[in-house]
């Protein structure tokens, strides 16, 4: 049975957040009141400063145990970051030590590990790398600048000195003296993430005149954000109600598009996702129909392929562009899930308005492909020509695209010059296959939660039973 698989065509909220202090105690007390904010279901993981700690009382493995049952599956990244990059512990033996000490627990699921440009530890380095490995743990490797920002070619070359570790992940952050600064390192920052698109990579500029960056990872390439809870960790952090306020903004995405090729099932979860989230449903065809005042099987057989095309281009202008008057006017029959209380309205402003179901030819013209991606997240729903087959053999009549081809050689055939173009249309891709529709909604709410496109309040409810 296979999972959803993110595509990551544009940049995710991706939202960390950073957790200091002075004792465990101070951790503990944190990370179980960062488990009960309403944000917290957006997260995408938590950073443990352990070099903050000034009193280690509990053994480290007793200690990150207690802060995994609090935090649940969200990704936890053990760092000490030492007083060379602007920490609080000294870069000895003691470090690598450490961080060895913690993935053997088995409970982080990153080790950030620093790196010097000289060159200095990079054996070290390379052995805990190797541990860490082994025990199912990643790697991110990190550089740190507080006096300035190099040049734009230098960042280029230390993102790449980076990447010789071979970690999962590269880090870079720099302290900007000028504005000039945070533009040059976002553009080397999407310059070598463009020459390599298999690494992730977080960087950013710091301190207040940093703060853009931090936002903008869709165009410098960065894979994640820091945002603060309770305190900054590093100068420049957004708080995270502030950080996912802008961040919607700036993605601009107020549609959940369903992609896929007939009967893989788009009307079906679309109806269920719309009564689960009190989102209005557009389906595109059954509005064609609407206008043509006849069937999709008789206006193919009338007026061709063609003229079909243009028509359903139009309406899918018309439903996106005008997005805003028509949801408002379709929200009248899904008031919402329930009141919106004072302190939540950042977390229902900018979310996702409406439901999209198009037919499953959508992909076939360019600018529909351009609509798609520029406004709605959208999740291509997979199936295979098989099952499609299975599915489709008792509505033929109403599939004028399959008019005498319903067999598995055609279906593929068609199935296969679409493939590409659902593939760049997705934001995320959901096979289909052997679930219940139930499933594949779980899988859709679970992906518009990490996306921030969509705050349950029911959800959020449950973290309040830690």
């Amino acid at each position: 049975m296979g999972r959803s698989q993110r595509k990551r065509r544009r940049g995710k909220m991706g939202m960390i957040v950073p957790l200091t202090g002075d004792s465990e105690k101070d951790f503990l007390r944190d990370a179980k009141a960062l488990a009960l904010h309403p944000l917290y279901p957006f997260l995408y993981g938590v950073e443990i400063r352990y070099d903050c700690l000034k009193k280690r009382e509990e053994k480290l493995g007793k200690f990150l145990g207690e802060l995994r049952r609090i935090l649940g599956d969200k990704k936890l990244i053990f760092t000490i970051r030492t007083e060379r990059q602007g920490g609080f512990f000294p870069y000895d033996k003691s470090y690598f030590q450490l961080n060895m000490m913690a993935m053997e627990s088995g409970y982080p699921d990153y080790i950030d590990l620093e790196v010097e440009l000289d060159g200095k530890g990079r054996q070290a380095f390379l052995d805990c790398h190797a541990m860490i490995l082994q025990l199912g743990g990643k790697c991110i490797a990190s550089y740190h600048d507080f006096q300035k920002t190099p040049g734009r070619g230098e960042c280029r070359e230390i993102l790449s000195a980076l990447a010789s570790y071979g970690t999962d992940t590269v880090k870079l952050a720099c302290m900007p003296r000028q504005e000039a600064d945070v533009l040059n390192l976002m553009l080397a920052s999407r310059e070598w993430k463009d020459k390599h698109p298999e690494r992730n990579l977080i960087s950013m500029s710091m301190g207040e005149m940093g703060k853009s960056s931090r936002v903008l990872g869709s165009l410098s390439g960065s894979k994640h954000s820091f945002v603060q809870a309770f305190s900054a960790s590093a100068p420049g952090q957004f708080g995270m109600e502030e950080y996912m306020k802008l961040w919607r903004k700036m993605e601009g995405r107020k549609n959940i598009a369903l992609i896929g090729f007939m009967g893989s099932g788009k009307t079906t979860l679309g109806e269920m996702l719309s009564k689960k989230l009190s989102l209005p449903l557009v389906e595109l065809d059954r509005r064609l129909e609407e206008s043509f005042s006849m069937r999709i099987s008789q206006y193919f057989k009338q007026y061709g392929e063609e003229r079909f095309r243009r028509e359903e281009t139009r309406l899918l202008q018309e439903v996106l562009t005008e997005e805003n008057k028509l949801s408002q006017d379709l929200q009248e029959d899904f008031p919402a899930v329930s009141p919106i209380r004072e302190e939540e309205k950042t977390l229902y402003e900018g979310q996702a308005k409406m439901i999209l179901s198009p037919g499953g030819g959508i992909v076939l013209r360019e600018e529909n492909r351009k609509l798609l991606q520029e406004r709605c997240f959208t999740v291509y729903l997979q199936l295979s020509p098989k099952a499609v087959l299975e599915r489709l053999e008792k509505e033929a009549e109403n599939r004028p695209v399959l008019q005498n081809k319903l067999d598995l050689h055609s279906i593929e055939k068609i199935m296969e010059e679409r493939e590409n173009r659902y593939q760049a249309c997705a934001d995320a891709v959901l096979s289909v296959e052997g679930k219940t529709v139930e499933q594949c909604q779980e899988e859709v709410l679970k992906l518009l939660r990490e996306e921030g496109l969509f705050y349950f309040p029911e959800f959020c409810q449950k973290t309040k039973e830690i």
